[in-house]
């Protein structure tokens, strides 16, 4: 959320998360699309229909409100990059990688309310109406999935570690076949803002010496962390945990980050 809130306060820019505009009560924005995200990764032609009807120029245009540009910080993106490129060829695409472990480790919610559902809580933790709903469109191994089997029993850092590997895998394809696509780093973010900063305002054409500064200004290293984890680190995770993250999440780091 605070790269939206952030890309917000730059002049002629509208920036939302997940749809949402973050003004105090976030405000609904642009049409839901988590419910078609499942459905998204399996058929093309149903993420084209999803982009055609729901991120036209005309959806986009209307939600901007003014502004010369318009952006979308989501995790639910992800299925529909391809077709957003294919709809709108002079857009900017940014993919921000967050390394397994933080992302599974902020993704895994043992109690209470995930205000940000992004990954598979907990088996046991009673879910709210909220979390329900968008737990409908998150993505699971398909019947034919080599992990299909497995799924039933693994724990929710198995299911996450697969989940941040399966979206990871598709981002990092995304942004290396095409032009206006660029990767940026999470932990840049909280270390190194610049190198974060720098090729995401680029990347959107609006590279500015007064918005590089603002983005620098409101920076923290506090930043889309959780005040704190449910979950140790992977040194604490069990060996049919450890084992998962090395076989799926370790080689595609390496991709990532080598």
């Amino acid at each position: 959320m605070f790269v939206a809130k952030t890309l917000n306060a730059l002049p002629e820019v509208t920036a939302f998360h997940e749809g949402h505009l973050l003004d105090g009560t976030p405000t609904q924005r642009l049409p839901l699309i988590n419910l078609q995200n499942r459905k998204a990764w399996n058929d093309a032609a149903y993420a084209e229909k999803t982009v055609d009807e729901l991120r036209s120029k005309e959806v986009l245009e209307q939600a901007a409100g003014g502004a010369s540009l318009l952006v979308d910080v989501a995790f639910n993106n992800a299925p529909f990059l391809v077709p957003l490129a294919n709809r709108h060829p002079t857009s900017g695409f940014v993919a921000i990688f967050r390394q397994c472990e933080g992302f599974v480790r902020s993704a895994t919610i043992v109690s209470g309310e995930d205000t940000q559902p992004a990954g598979w809580p907990d088996r046991d933790k009673p879910l709210t109406d909220r979390e329900k709903f968008i737990s409908l469109g998150r993505l699971k191994p398909n019947k034919d999935s080599a992990y299909f089997d497995a799924w039933t029993d693994w724990s929710a850092i198995q299911r996450n570690i697969w989940l941040w590997t399966t979206v990871n895998t598709h981002l990092a394809n995304f942004v290396k076949n095409g032009a206006l696509r660029r990767k940026v780093l999470f932990e840049d973010l909280i270390e190194e803002p610049d190198r974060f900063w720098v090729p995401l305002l680029q990347t959107l054409d609006v590279s500015t010496e007064a918005n590089r500064k603002k983005c620098m200004e409101l920076s923290t290293k506090k930043t889309n962390q959780r005040a704190s984890y449910q979950i140790g680190p992977v040194s604490e995770w069990s060996p049919a945990e450890r084992a998962l993250y090395e076989e799926l999440a370790r080689p595609l780091e390496d991709t990532i980050y080598g």
